[in-house]
């Protein structure tokens, strides 16, 4: 997986193919993803007799809050992948240089963050237990991958510029300043 990666980011990426590869992204994580957790997480709740949210109250409106934040967080992210980094969200078409300024000062991995915050938030709006767990287990499979190939996929590309951003920045939560 890694050689496919750095064999895509060796590619040099038009204009266009970087906002295709934005709409694929928007599409399939906006969308589809979305609409399968709303289709499983129904299919477990009611076959597997998981417990609901109730349907008005803080849940609602935290989750809203959450897809807001996340939504704008993701919007943060292209904005800077595409005109910093020359690239997109999308493995296929990745950047063209290490981006470490806007979001990416705080996390090395915002994008997804911003995509699981908002997959929280809509488990949070319909009340649904099922997807909330099937979103943290999304998050441990997104860990694993981020560490075992994009990390490295990433060093092998940028090398000592990666090293030094990867002990500045935190992987997940900006918990700690930008230089400590």
């Amino acid at each position: 997986m890694k050689d496919f990666l750095l064999r895509r980011a060796q590619k040099p990426h038009g204009r266009a193919q970087r906002w295709l590869a934005l709409l694929g992204s928007g599409i399939l994580f906006w969308m589809i993803v979305p609409a399968f957790l709303l289709w499983f997480s129904g299919w477990l709740t009611i076959w597997g007799h998981l417990p609901t949210l109730p349907p008005f109250g803080w849940p609602l409106w935290l989750g809203a809050v959450l897809m807001l934040v996340g939504f704008l967080l993701d919007l943060w992210v292209i904005y800077y992948q595409h005109t910093q980094g020359e690239g997109s969200p999308s493995p296929l078409v990745p950047t063209q240089h290490l981006v470490q300024e806007g979001p990416f000062a705080y996390t090395r991995n915002a994008m997804y963050m911003g995509t699981l915050t908002i997959y929280t938030g809509l488990a949070l709006v319909v009340g649904s237990v099922a997807m909330l767990l099937l979103v943290a287990l999304g998050a441990l499979l997104v860990h694993a991958y981020v560490v075992l190939v994009e990390e490295r996929e990433l060093e092998a590309r940028f090398g000592d510029e990666y090293r030094e951003y990867k002990r500045r920045v935190p992987r997940w939560l900006p918990l700690r300043g930008r230089h400590g």
